[in-house]
């Protein structure tokens, strides 16, 4: 396949010409398959708002899955290490060899890894973002900061509402998640976990392993007070669940080598 030209930056705070949005669209279209991420339109466009943009969200997914990065900024720079990156798993198709993994069987970690750095507003203002994950979750706060406020089940409720789940009844309280879909025996890339906190619980998304399998790399909400990927040790988690029907079988637990946050506080 051709490997990807541009002339200009693409994505969030970019140039963004048409014909090189265009050329990110089809490249994307051609690493990212259809079962985690719908086909772009190939448009030259990322609309009004590109944060919420499609070509953006992919952006931030193949920066996220494949480039590794801690905090995909959503944005090919000319020759920088996301359109570097996108060369390179293109030329692995064109040699007909298996491009890096993206796990494509977990559609929700691509609307989950778009979150990130999603934080909270100190004092009685609150982020409009979480106040979306409170309402998916069917929470009346209004204050995203504060113990009695804490979010973490709130960010699963959205993430999976968002990829057409319906979540627990309580969804806001992290505990109550151990009764959505069914359990497995032992965590994949996607799946949620459940564990137990001094005064609650806390549930976050499984992003990857250490190398030794003895730390989980988890993508959570309100954690230290934001989304991120934070490090704990395996054996403070309690259950694993996936959405009834997931076949965790065809999905790996890849091991985490970036950048994550030490776990802290949930709160």
């Amino acid at each position: 396949m051709a490997p990807l030209t541009l002339n200009h930056s693409v994505g969030m705070g970019g140039t963004n010409h048409t014909e090189d949005i265009r050329a990110v669209q089809i490249a994307l279209n051609q690493l990212l398959s259809p079962a985690h991420i719908a086909p772009l339109s190939v448009d030259g466009s990322l609309g009004s708002d590109p944060d919420k943009a499609k070509t953006v969200a992919a952006i931030r997914y193949f920066q996220a899955q494949v480039v590794k990065m801690q905090t995909p900024d959503g944005r090919v720079d000319v020759n920088g290490k996301t359109h570097r990156t996108i060369n390179r798993e293109l030329a692995a198709l064109t040699r007909n060899e298996p491009a890096q993994s993206v796990r494509s069987d977990v559609p929700w970690m691509t609307i989950a890894m778009a979150e990130m750095g999603q934080t909270e507003v100190p004092g009685p203002e609150a982020n409009a973002r979480i106040l979306a994950y409170f309402k998916a979750a069917g929470f009346w706060g209004t204050d995203d900061s504060g113990g009695e406020n804490a979010w973490c089940g709130s960010f699963v409720a959205w993430v999976m509402r968002q990829s057409g789940f319906t979540p627990v009844a309580q969804a806001y309280r992290a505990k109550e998640w151990r009764h959505f879909g069914r359990q497995i025996a032992q965590p994949v890339y996607g799946a949620i976990g459940i564990k137990s906190r001094q005064g609650g619980g806390h549930v976050a998304f499984v992003a990857g392993t250490s190398a030794d399998r003895k730390s989980l790399y988890m993508l959570g909400g309100n954690q230290r007070d934001s989304v991120n990927i934070a490090r704990y040790s395996r054996d403070v988690w309690d259950s694993f669940v996936v959405p009834e029907g997931f076949d965790e079988t065809r999905v790996d637990l890849p091991l985490y080598s970036q950048h994550a946050t030490a776990a802290g506080s949930e709160a």
